[in-house]
């Protein structure tokens, strides 16, 4: 066995490490707040077939993607999380698309990081689509150097078809597709500024610049006209794609309710009209009618929720980087520290950087710069992920110079310089291995892991919520109150109708999504009146907020186990009292759920 297939035998076992690492006790951390809404709302998708595009949940691919697994598998935090862990668990394979770029030794270290790092590892087994838009931009930045490189215009559809699937995702893709122009107008910086320094010293500086900047325009012209039915093929490929994802199903929802994200706002495109995905399949000549309505349409949406607000009312920018460049330094340090070094060999070594870890390292500086502007709150911890991935491709190249480092050393016989190569190898892996058991495996939702991010219950949450399913099989009528003013905010009963009807929805968020789930009954008792009712009927589990819990305290019988259990990360506990004594009673009479 060669090299060449040693670095591919090697990649492959790094992704089926990764896609083990993503499955195991996929399902045993309670959900997060954030995967606790979008998931009810693809139950709710799944029930009724109606979806149309709401920037609050983000793209609806997941919506698209998961509906079918509950189907087939059942709504579980398993199955919710089953696409983020495999599209993660298979992205080290995109490694092996940089072979020509890097040298083997990086190419392994690459997938390794892919593997291994503790940020991409958490956020492949959540529910939320960064890990999605990520890796699917990445497979289209791939996909790209593969075609400009070989000069194949068929990677071009691989590339937008990537892209696609990215921004059906999440809209984020759009900071994906700037931070690539960025990235090339610095590599296009690069050669201007080594022409000039070159031709400085025969005088002829500037003009060595221009000409190369005239080179480079004429590369990328013939480029373009060389493939220009790939790339027309690829415009195509996107915009259908993207129509596809997008395209409302079921029915269209009322101007109000679609445009309920910009109050205020007069649409442009509007829905007046539109057509639905199915109405268009059945009558094609309404595709164009579809496509404008979609696409024009999600734009508005995506501008009036995501950009407007961030320019009428900017993030406390310096407040929002700072956490990120925290959470990125304490999560990610090995990938992060390599990054520098690779990147500042491949910068101060004879003629030009390399282009692929100059790019890569522009990419993710950008990122860490970039996300902060356009991000709604503090603290998100998943943002890091667009962080380390691009800062993947310099990391492996330093990886690829401290590999190449001791090698030498051994050969010539500095054993001095080997043992030093190989004990700092060993603290990074350690250090990577570390942090990605500490933050997924053993501490999933403790607040001092970094990667947590505030909206995350405690895990201890999930026996009492086992339980509570078991007592709602056995049970007729209201398996669960939900007392006291604070849980309770009734919807308005509309389109944007959320069960139960009565609570304060994303107060309780996620009990929402195990409710529906398992089939659970609840109601809300939230005056004292209302307590003594709903009690005097014994209600398998009663839940109030751990402030307001003397309004049940007082009243309740003795058989109740009295439970806290916190809803956020550090605070906002929530009182159970659970009734098991139910469990040893026979079931009743039709009870259970179908």
């Amino acid at each position: 066995m060669n090299v060449r297939d040693r670095t591919v035998g090697a990649v492959l076992a790094l992704t089926a490490v990764s896609v083990v690492l993503r499955l195991v006790g996929l399902g045993t951390r309670i959900a997060h707040w954030d995967e606790g809404r979008v998931a009810y709302w693809i139950l709710e998708y799944a029930e009724t077939g109606v979806l149309s595009y709401r920037p609050i949940v983000h793209g609806p691919l997941l919506k698209l993607l998961n509906a079918p697994l509950f189907g087939l598998f059942g709504a579980t935090d398993l199955t919710m999380r089953l696409v983020p862990a495999l599209v993660g668990g298979l992205l080290p394979l995109v490694a092996l698309a940089f072979r020509h770029r890097l040298r083997d030794a990086a190419v392994v270290a690459l997938a390794a990081f892919l593997t291994l790092d503790p940020a991409l590892l958490y956020y492949s087994r959540f529910m939320r689509n960064d890990i999605l838009v990520a890796a699917f931009c990445f497979v289209a930045f791939a996909a790209v150097v593969r075609a400009i490189d070989v000069d194949d215009g068929r990677y071009l559809p691989v590339a937008a078809l990537a892209l696609a699937l990215g921004f059906g995702a999440k809209e984020n893709a759009l900071a994906y597709v700037f931070a690539f122009a960025g990235a090339a107008g610095l590599l296009a910086g690069h050669r201007l500024v080594f022409a000039w320094y070159e031709g400085r010293t025969s005088g002829t500086g500037l003009g060595s610049a221009v000409a190369t900047l005239r080179d480079l325009l004429r590369w990328g012209y013939a480029g373009a006209r060389r493939h220009a039915r790939a790339i027309l093929g690829s415009v195509v490929a996107f915009v259908a794609t993207v129509t596809y994802v997008y395209a409302p199903r079921g029915t269209i929802p009322s101007e109000g309710t679609y445009y309920s994200s910009c109050r205020g706002y007069d649409p442009v495109v509007g829905i007046e009209g539109a057509p639905t995905l199915g109405a268009a399949i059945a009558n094609p000549l309404r595709l164009p009618r579809l496509g404008w309505y979609t696409v024009g349409s999600t734009a508005e949406l995506y501008a009036c929720q995501w950009i407007t607000p961030r320019t009428d009312d900017p993030n406390p920018y310096l407040e929002y980087a700072g956490e990120l460049a925290a959470i990125a330094g304490e999560s990610s340090a090995a990938l992060i520290g390599l990054a520098v070094v690779g990147f500042g060999v491949t910068l101060y070594r004879p003629g030009l950087p390399d282009d692929l870890v100059s790019f890569g390292f522009y990419w993710g500086a950008a990122s860490l710069v970039g996300y902060p502007l356009i991000t709604d709150i503090g603290g998100a911890a998943w943002l890091v992920v667009h962080v380390v991935l691009p800062l993947s491709l310099p990391a492996a190249f330093g990886a690829g110079a401290l590999y190449g480092t001791g090698r030498d050393a051994r050969i010539d016989g500095d054993t001095a310089s080997a043992a030093v190569s190989v004990a700092v190898a060993a603290l990074l892996v350690g250090s990577v291995l570390w942090g990605g058991y500490a933050t997924s495996i053993a501490g999933p939702t403790d607040d001092d892991n970094p990667l947590v991010q505030y909206a995350q219950p405690s895990n201890d949450l999930r026996a009492t919520l086992v339980e509570t399913r078991e007592l709602a099989d056995r049970t007729d009528g209201t398996d669960v109150v939900l007392a006291g003013g604070n849980l309770t905010n009734p919807t308005s009963g509309g389109e944007l109708d959320r069960r139960p009807n009565c609570a304060d929805w994303f107060e309780i968020t996620p009990l929402p999504w195990y409710l529906e789930a398992g089939g659970i009954e609840a109601d809300c008792a939230p005056t004292e009146r209302a307590v003594d009712r709903a009690l005097a009927d014994d209600p398998p589990v009663v839940v109030v907020t751990e402030t307001q819990a003397g309004l049940v305290d007082d009243r309740i019988d003795d058989r109740y186990d009295r439970r806290t259990h916190r809803m956020r990360t550090t605070d906002t506990e929530y009182v159970y009292y659970v009734d098991d004594s139910q469990l040893s009673r026979p079931a009743e009479t039709g009870a259970g759920r179908t």
